[in-house]
């Protein structure tokens, strides 16, 4: 396989997953996860939910099927799952315009900062590794030929990488964006991205059901 040709497979991986993890929707709810925290912090907190997702996207990647298989899930139950955390976040962002970590009425700096761990979770999984990112590696992945699953794994964990240092720069400017609106500008667009969550969230639920549905009807 030539260069251009292992150049042309890592594009179409980049160009299949970004639609499907769209960094962009995961500005709104890390700037209200990481409103109180320091700077410092808010960019480590970028970092480590960018490492996570390729984590966890390159683990199912590699081990999906078998990772479903020993704990009994799908991807519908994936999907469901993620939707609950998301919508319940949503809700949060819509009724408060704040996450609850920064509800705390102390003066405290270190609590007033509220420097909890969201990397994980949710921005991490299911936000930048969401059930539709899952399915769209395990996707590629099925389809690597036989005796070239080697290179094949290697093109697909490269476009993972691309894709995760893209939301990797949309997360590191998203001060820009907070510093361009200011206090009243950013607690506006938190609850309406709070209303866009609750849209995707209610879509990963009724996906997910309708997935059930179609699974259970069919055995």
């Amino acid at each position: 396989m030539s260069i251009l040709d292992i150049l042309k497979y890592i594009s179409i991986v980049v160009v299949g997953l970004l639609p499907i993890m769209n960094p962009l929707t995961t500005i709104p709810l890390y700037m209200a996860l990481t409103s109180r925290m320091t700077p410092a912090n808010k960019k480590l907190q970028a970092k480590k939910a960018c490492f996570y997702a390729f984590c966890i996207l390159s683990t199912f990647l590699l081990l999906g099927n078998g990772i479903i298989a020993l704990f009994g899930i799908s991807i519908p139950g994936i999907r469901v799952a993620g939707g609950i955390i998301i919508l319940i976040l949503a809700l949060r962002m819509i009724f408060s315009g704040e996450d609850s970590s920064s509800s705390v009425d102390t003066e405290t700096t270190e609590i007033k900062h509220a420097d909890l761990d969201y990397s994980f979770s949710p921005l991490a999984m299911p936000s930048l590794a969401g059930p539709g990112s899952i399915a769209v590696v395990m996707g590629f992945g099925s389809q690597i030929p036989d005796g070239s699953y080697m290179l094949g794994y290697s093109i697909v964990i490269i476009g993972i990488l691309i894709t995760i240092s893209v939301a990797y720069l949309a997360l590191a400017s998203a001060h820009i964006i907070e510093k361009f609106l200011g206090e009243h500008g950013v607690q506006a667009v938190t609850k309406i991205m709070g209303f866009l969550l609750t849209c995707v969230a209610v879509q990963f639920l009724a996906s997910g059901i309708r997935d059930f549905y179609i699974e259970f009807s069919t055995m």
